[in-house]
């Protein structure tokens, strides 16, 4: 039996002369939400949709005409080739990973896969446990994606719901790579799944994907060992470059992290210049959801020189801070999710915030150390963050300007978190990308560092049929 990892997590008091301020879902090489160093002086460049992609910025990209299909993240190659990986719908209701390329004009590029897409069904005979979350491009042109599946689609009752890690590579014409994994598939399996609380089932959750000198590092959640355990603990697990369980990570090609015994709910993870992982999420402890950075070394072993043990958390908010995603600013981190104060009936708001290199809140960021981003007193979240060149930070994910529709909204921060209002209306654009829950889920820094590509989707919901459209958008600056 693998030794399962305890980082000990001390929840300490915030400072009375500090005032609190005020879910859903779904790496060296290039990969979605890569940070960018800083860059020099000047003045910030202005940030505005580029109006030569698509319409106005904007471009859907439906994978399907009938059918839900969704981008869940975006990255761009080195010679500037976007490549946007999410899901279609297959069958009768069985849905495969996706992955597509976009031209410079906001198109499929129908030179790649079948008419611009490519996909792979892991598990044929499944259902909607299967997308890809993740895609990250290696330095050979190879995309790689990754994300969850159905281990046994025909097994009964509970063996059909246990879900297991797939990363899928393909070539740069959209044809898998037989090189890698079985045919292309690479699998992993960090636990057996288990009903844990009445009719509820647990089972692994991958989330990020980091890819570091071949290595191909995921991040996820696993349900936790231990007789009466009701919760999750994050994970992390590595591939070789030829799609092998990389045994020389971790713990035999995993390593588990329980972070103060509680629910830990993973989301993204990055890879340092250094080779150093972080895999951020949150956790809920005593009942306050707070988020947890976890640092490990290249060879994936908690680094002890971050945080306690290697794991960081806060009480950033007295209610709820979660964590989407993390991005390097300077030596520091930046990450963004959503969030509420203690009251459980007040709406959500789209958040930001800062680590410092050691792990510790940076409480002179923003308000009190949080940024809040409230449209409407509507829910308003952030899938993703991004750091600029210039260090100015972009989150995305979508807001509410009434208590009906959910749009699409990405929101522009100085570097230490004031909102900078030149940037669409009062520093956000939000867009209606047609359907009533609208979201960008992904963010990457074009190669030439002088545009963002967004990912996302058009979502319907139950009274709007079920005809989700795959989106992107460009801002330039």
């Amino acid at each position: 039996m693998k030794k399962r990892l305890v980082a000990a997590v001390a929840v300490a008091a915030l400072s009375l002369t500090l005032a609190a301020c005020g879910g859903d879902d779904d790496d060296s090489d290039s990969t979605g939400g890569t940070g960018a160093a800083s860059s020099g002086g000047g003045t910030p460049a202005t940030l505005k949709l580029d109006t030569a992609f698509g319409t106005g910025g904007i471009s859907p990209q439906p994978l399907s005409a009938s059918a839900h299909d969704r981008f869940m993240a975006v990255a761009q190659s080195s010679d500037g080739k976007t490549y946007a990986a999410g899901f279609i719908t297959v069958g009768d209701g069985d849905q495969a990973m996706a992955v597509a390329r976009i031209d410079n004009s906001g198109k499929l590029d129908t030179s790649f896969g079948t008419g611009g897409f490519a996909t792979a069904n892991v598990a044929v005979g499944g259902k909607t446990g299967e997308l890809a979350r993740a895609v990250a491009v290696q330095s050979d042109g190879k995309i790689v994606i990754a994300g969850p599946f159905e281990k046994d689609p025909a097994g009964a009752v509970d063996a059909a719901r246990d879900i297991d890690v797939a990363a899928v590579r393909f070539d740069n014409t959209g044809k898998l790579d037989t090189a890698f994994g079985t045919g292309g598939i690479a699998k992993m399996d960090w636990g057996t799944g288990r009903i844990t609380t009445g009719t509820t089932y647990m089972a692994d959750t991958p989330w990020g994907m980091g890819i570091a000198n071949g290595k191909i590092v995921l991040f996820g959640s696993t349900p936790a060992a231990g007789d009466g355990r009701v919760d999750a603990d994050f994970v992390f697990g590595a591939f070789t470059s030829a799609g092998e369980l990389d045994t020389s990570f971790g713990q035999g090609g995993k390593l588990v992290i329980d972070v103060a015994t509680a629910s830990n709910t993973p989301r993204n993870v990055t890879i340092q210049p250094d080779g150093k992982i972080l895999g951020t999420g949150y956790s809920n402890i005593n009942n306050v959801v707070q988020p947890s950075l976890i640092r490990l070394t290249a060879a994936g072993q908690l680094d002890t020189s971050f945080g306690t043990n290697g794991v960081a958390t806060h009480q950033v908010l007295p209610g709820v801070a979660e964590s989407y995603a993390v991005q390097l600013q300077g030596s520091n981190y930046i990450l963004a999710g959503y969030g509420r104060g203690a009251d459980a009936t007040e709406k959500v708001d789209m958040i930001v915030y800062r680590f410092d290199a050691t792990g510790k809140w940076d409480q002179t960021f923003g308000t009190a150390g949080v940024t809040r981003i409230d449209i409407a007193k509507e829910d308003d979240r952030s899938r993703t963050v991004i750091v600029l060149p210039d260090e100015r930070i972009l989150g995305v994910g979508s807001g509410k300007k009434d208590a009906v529709n959910v749009d699409a909204m990405a929101a522009l921060f100085d570097k230490n978190g004031a909102p900078v209002t030149d940037f669409g209306t009062n520093g956000q654009i939000i867009s209606d990308l047609g359907g009533p829950a609208d979201a960008w889920f992904g963010v990457t820094l074009s190669s030439d560092k002088k545009a963002v590509i967004l990912a996302g989707y058009k979502g319907t919901d139950a009274t709007s049929g079920g005809n989700d459209d795959a989106v992107t958008a460009k801002i330039v600056f």
